[in-house]
Parts: structure tokens; C-alpha cells; sequence
């Protein structure tokens, strides 16, 4: 689990941070298995009420108005909510055109160049070969 602050934020920027999940997590219209537990975890994190986890989970088969949804949220918002966002689109160790064209607009909105998501993505590649690497000492 990840040392965090998302639950610092107010409840009203944890349920956008939410949503920007489950949009990409739906962007590709195929919610893995791993995905989905990735996204189930980060909704933990929120320390949002059963009934608002509920809402974000009906929210993956909505369509969200990526652009609005941005723009009803702060930039350290954008940025926490990118960086759980790369991890959970590589949870299946595959990132569709779709899927980092929408990283790389969350990105832009969020004051990054290209250069820094696709930085971020490479540590998240790095943090699977690092947490691989503990169940090979486990012989697992």
C-alpha cells in the first residue's frame, strides 16, 4: 500500500479524484481484473462513504465529460490522481493509445509536459519489476 495523502483532501476533491479513476479505468471499455482491484483500492483510500464508493463504481460504465471534470479540480488533485491513474493503467501490463493519450491530456491539464507522465509511467514499470522481484525471493 502507498504511504498517502489523498485522504487529506476535502470529500468533494476525493470523489472527483474518483471519478478521473473510473474514467480511465473504463476509457478502453475493458476493466480488467487487475485494474478493478487497483481501483478498489485506491477507492479504500479515499475514506469516502460506502454509498459515494458505490456512485464511483456505477461511474465506470458512465461516460464522464473528461474536460468538466477536470476543470472542477485543483491541481494537486490532477497530479495524485494521474500518478494512481498510470498505476492503475499498467496494472494488466499494458497501456492502450487510448488509455495514454488520456494520461497525457490529464497530464497536460495538470501542468506536466509529456516528458514527466512518461517519466512517471517508467516508475511504475520500475515499482512492478521491484514488487516482481520480492515474489521471486519467495519463490513464488
Amino acid at each position: 500500500m502507498l504511504h498517502d495523502i489523498v485522504h487529506e483532501m476535502d470529500p468533494a476533491e476525493r470523489f472527483r479524484y474518483g471519478q478521473l479513476l473510473a474514467h480511465l479505468a473504463s476509457s478502453d471499455r475493458d476493466v480488467t481484473r487487475d485494474e478493478m482491484s487497483f481501483f478498489e483500492q485506491r477507492l479504500g483510500a479515499t475514506l469516502l462513504s460506502p454509498e459515494r464508493r458505490q456512485q464511483l463504481r456505477e461511474s465506470l460504465s458512465i461516460d464522464l465529460d473528461l474536460e468538466s471534470l477536470l476543470s472542477s479540480m485543483q491541481p494537486r488533485t490532477i497530479k495524485l490522481a494521474l500518478r494512481d491513474a498510470c498505476l492503475m493503467t499498467l496494472a494488466d501490463r499494458k497501456i492502450d493509445k487510448e488509455e495514454k493519450d488520456i494520461l497525457m491530456r490529464v497530464g497536460q491539464v495538470a501542468g506536466l509536459e509529456s516528458k514527466q507522465v512518461d517519466l512517471l509511467l517508467d516508475w511504475v514499470v520500475e515499482g512492478y519489476h521491484w514488487m516482481q522481484s520480492g515474489y521471486e525471493k519467495l519463490e513464488m
